[in-house]
Formats: structure tokens, sequence, C-alpha cells
């Protein structure tokens, strides 16, 4: 249901730095329609949250988009991180642990304008797709954590947004949740793109997407990069799509349903440190519709390539929800996270500590932001 990525607002995404043992950070998007910024939030191995700091990105953001898209980053080494600001169509960097901005990157063939701009470490670049010009652009990332065009943006053919690093930096892909499809790139040293076989078209290779839809949204991947999974945007259910990608593309697309979940709208999957590992647990995050399609977690097990339910979790406050985030950087990833609103567009994160399959609440705060729902959330750091 492609309608579904466009019509309602989207705000806070996140993204998680481990710096010890099963506790780690938040970043936060507040996506704020006046000034923008950021919250920073610790979280501690049994789920406690405390706001660390909030930090101003100096753009607008938009208070609307992509659910899942990832609209912040983190540096894989920590030294740095960047916020977009989809309203201005630009992306704030900031130095890690200074927490000082050193930089507004924009330019004028670049509009996130419309369903914010997503963003991807590959390496020495930041991947950023922008939603109102259609395109991607690869930026350099600069000692000081600014940000440099390189070469000319690509068009694309799709309002893009979500984008996920290839593991061991190897490129990207990019999903087209109203085409229904994704597109793997390689990055060359030079910051080069070259597309990774065909476009996958979902619908071509799964007969299934002509009852159930087929409109790809974030993705996420095993940690060999073969396996790919996406959210599956419809309100039909809970379901999600998969693929295996080799040297000459995509290929094995399949569709999988939960029925037994409760939940719909599935917009953000997120592997377990076990399952990326290729045996464990894949959190698959439903971001609902509101009244009538509930939003909540859902825990599958993933192995050898096979995704069999497990267990849900409904948020019977949430009006939307947004990603599941792990936390901890082993097994099950305990504690996990999931940022959601109520009906007023009050944002509150939730974190639950899990054993097993089991899901149990923890600690909960409240974002910064209010007045715009909170879908969206980004992951770095695996």
């Amino acid at each position: 249901m492609r309608r579904i990525i466009a019509i309602f607002a989207v705000v806070a995404l996140f993204a998680t730095v481990s710096f010890a043992q099963n506790g780690g950070h938040l970043l936060i998007n507040n996506d704020n329609a006046t000034a923008n910024s950021a919250d920073i939030d610790t979280v501690s191995a049994s789920g406690a949250l405390k706001l660390l700091k909030t930090v101003s990105t100096g753009g607008t953001g938009l208070g609307g988009g992509y659910f899942a898209a990832p609209r912040n980053a983190i540096a894989q080494n920590f030294k740095c991180f960047w916020v977009s600001d989809a309203a201005s169509s630009d992306i704030a960097s900031f130095e890690i642990p200074s927490l000082k901005k050193t930089g507004n990157f924009s330019n004028g063939a670049l509009n996130g304008d419309y369903l914010g701009i997503g963003l991807t470490e590959v390496g020495n670049y930041l991947i950023s797709a922008w939603t109102g010009s259609a395109n991607i652009a690869v930026l350099k990332i600069n000692a000081d954590c600014t940000l440099t065009l390189v070469g000319s943006p690509l068009s694309q053919p799709d309002n893009v947004a979500d984008v996920t690093t290839i593991p061991g930096n190897k490129g990207f892909v990019v999903s087209y949740p109203n085409a229904g499809g994704a597109q793997a790139y390689a990055v060359s040293s030079a910051g080069a793109l070259t597309a990774i076989g065909p476009e996958l078209v979902f619908g071509n290779a799964i007969s299934g997407c002509s009852s159930e839809g087929c409109f790809p949204t974030a993705q996420d991947v095993t940690g060999n990069g073969q396996f790919w999974v996406w959210g599956n945007a419809t309100l039909s259910g809970a379901s999600t799509l998969s693929a295996t990608l080799g040297s000459s593309g995509f290929s094995n697309a399949a569709l999988q349903t939960y029925p037994n979940s409760g939940l719909a709208n599935v917009e953000t999957p997120w592997f377990s440190p076990a399952g990326r590992a290729g045996s464990g647990n894949l959190y698959l995050g439903a971001s609902g519709f509101g009244t009538g399609y509930p939003a909540g977690i859902i825990v599958t097990t993933y192995k050898n390539g096979t995704i069999t339910y497990a267990s849900a979790t409904v948020n019977s406050a949430a009006y939307y929800a947004g990603n599941v985030q792990t936390i901890g950087n082993t097994g099950v990833g305990s504690p996990l996270t999931q940022i959601w609103s109520d009906s007023s567009a009050n944002n509150t994160v939730q974190a639950y500590t899990v054993k097993g399959t089991t899901l149990t609440p923890a600690g909960s705060l409240k974002t910064s932001s209010s007045g715009y729902f909170a879908f969206s959330t980004n992951g770095a750091g695996h």
C-alpha cells in the first residue's frame, strides 16, 4: 500500500553506539519543523534510559516523511555523527566525543523536503538519499566530519530514502517503496557507483505480491552481506520481503507473512547480533497505522535463510511506532528499544529486555520533541 508511506508524518529516528557491553546510546533526530535538534540518550544494560544532551542542527525538520528512513547516521569509528534536516535540505555534521557541530552540507541539486533524507556510511563516504529530488549523492567524509559532494547525484526511479550499507563497506542497497523494488550498488575507492545486477522488482519475482502487495521499506542484512530482509508497508497484516545478494545482483526473492502477530505495517527489520551472525533473533518493527492497526514488535528467529515467527509484543498505547534497535552487542541484543507516538504525537522511547524470544518492558523516556508522529530509526555500529 504505497500511500501509507506518503500520507503521515515521521519524525524521530535514532541510532545506537555501543560504548560498553550491553549498554549504549541513542541518537534521535527530533525533526522539529522550526529549529531542529537531536537528542542523545544513554541506555543501560537493564534498559534504563536517560537524556544525555540535546544538540541543535542549525536547520529545520520536516515533521513528516518515510516511516522507516534512516535520517541520521553514526560513523563506524565513532568519531562523527550526522543528522539530516529535511525541510532545509541539509545535513548537520558533529564530532564525537565533543558533540560539536562542524558544518551543514547542502547542494542546490539535492532536495529532501518531501519525505526526508536517508543516510548510511560506506567506508570514507556518507551515502545520502534525497526524496524531493529522487536521487542519491555520495558525500566524502572530511577529517572534521564535514561533507563534500563527490561527482554528480545519481537519479533514481522513486522518492528514495531507505539506504543500508553492505557489510564490509562494499556498497549499499536502496529500496523503492512506491515502485516495489530494490537496487544494490558498489562504491569504488573514489566514490563512484556501479549497479550490482539489475533492479529487483518484487512483483515480478513473487506471485504473492499481487494479493498481499509488496512495498519494501527499510532493510537489514546478515553479516556476510548475502541475506536481506525488507519491511513491507501494507495494512493487510504483517509481512516482510527477503532476497539473497550475490555478485550478479538479487535472487531468491520471497514474501513472509505473520498472521498470528496481531500487528500491521511492518516497516523496519533488525537482526540481533546472533541473527546477524547466522542464527538468532530477527526483530520486526511494526509501525501500525493508527486506530485499528496495532503497532509493536514481532520477534522471529532466523537460520540459514529461513525466518520463523516466534512472538509479538503489542504496544496498545502506540498510535504509531518506529524501528527496533538492539543495544546489547551479543546474543539476542538485550536490551532493545522502539520509539512510538500516542494519538497526540507525544513521542516516547521504550526499552525492552530480551530472554530467548520473550520481550519484557523496561525503561521509557519521552523525547524532547512532540507534536509530530515518530516512526523511523536508523542503526549503526554493528
